[in-house]
C-alpha cells in the first residue's frame, strides 16, 4: 500500500487523544490515525490485517502453549516444554507476512541446548516432518514448502492456501499447525530411544492430525 505525506489541520485535544491511543498500542501517530481512518472508511489495511490474523491465531492456539507476549507488529511467540530428562524449553515463533502473496508468513521453533543428545533426536524428529509434509501435504499447497533445519532449530514457510480465506481462518489454520507438530514432536519423544518405534508412532498421529485440517498452510 503506498504512502504519501498530508496536511492537516486537527484540534491540539484530538492530537493529544490520538498520541495517549497510539502509546497504549505501541503505535506512531501517522499510523494510529491511518487505522482510525481506515476503520471508519471501512478500509482493511495491511496492518489490520496482520492484527486480525494474530489475534485469531493467538486465540486458537492449544492450551499447551503459553504466549511469552502479547502478538505485535506481525510476530506471535509461545512456549511449551518437552518432556526429556529435563524438560527443555520449546519456543515456537510465526511470523506473518504483510503482502498477501503466495507465502503466508514462517514458522520457526528453537532449543537453547547444547545436549549432543537432545539435538541428535530433535533433528532426526524434524528431519522425519518435512518427510511426512512433502509426502502428504506438498501437492495441496500454492508453492514448495522452503525448510531449514540446523541445530536445535527448525524453520519453515507457510503458504497461502489454495483458494479464497479468510484472516480469521488463516489464523486458525496456522494454530492448528502448531498444535500438530508440538503434539508429533511430543508424541516422537515419548517413545524414545526406541527410534523406529518413535519414527512409526509420529506416522501414525500426523496422518490422524491432518485428517482433521481444513486449511492446509
Amino acid at each position: 500500500m503506498n504512502k504519501s505525506i498530508y496536511s492537516l489541520v486537527l484540534s491540539d485535544d484530538v492530537v493529544d487523544a490520538v498520541d495517549a491511543l497510539a502509546r497504549t498500542e505501541g503505535m506512531s501517530r501517522s499510523a494510529m490515525i491511518n487505522r482510525i481512518l481506515a476503520e471508519r472508511v471501512a478500509y482493511t489495511t495491511p496492518e489490520m490485517r496482520l492484527r486480525d490474523i494474530l489475534q485469531s491465531l493467538a486465540q486458537s492456539i492449544s492450551d499447551e502453549f503459553i504466549l511469552t507476549e502479547q502478538p505485535t507488529g506481525s510476530t506471535l511467540s509461545a512456549r511449551t516444554s518437552l518432556k526429556y530428562r529435563y524438560k527443555p524449553t520449546v519456543k515456537y515463533s510465526v511470523e506473518i507476512y504483510h503482502s498477501d502473496g503466495i507465502r503466508a508468513g514462517q514458522f520457526r521453533v528453537s532449543f537453547r541446548t547444547q545436549n549432543a543428545q537432545l539435538i541428535a533426536d530433535l533433528t532426526g524428529f524434524f528431519r522425519c516432518w518435512a518427510a511426512l509434509e512433502q509426502k502428504y501435504i506438498a501437492d495441496k499447497l500454492s508453492n514448495d514448502i522452503v525448510y531449514t533445519i540446523s541445530e536445535g532449530r527448525f524453520e519453515r514457510t507457510l503458504n497461502m492456501p489454495r483458494g479464497k480465506i479468510t484472516d480469521d481462518e488463516l489464523g486458525t489454520a496456522v494454530a492448528e499447525y502448531m498444535a500438530a507438530f508440538d503434539g508429533a514432536m511430543k508424541a516422537y519423544f515419548a517413545e524414545l530411544p526406541n527410534t523406529e518405534r518413535a519414527i512409526s508412532r509420529i506416522w501414525e498421529y500426523y496422518r490422524a492430525a491432518i485428517s482433521r485440517q481444513s486449511v492446509i498452510v
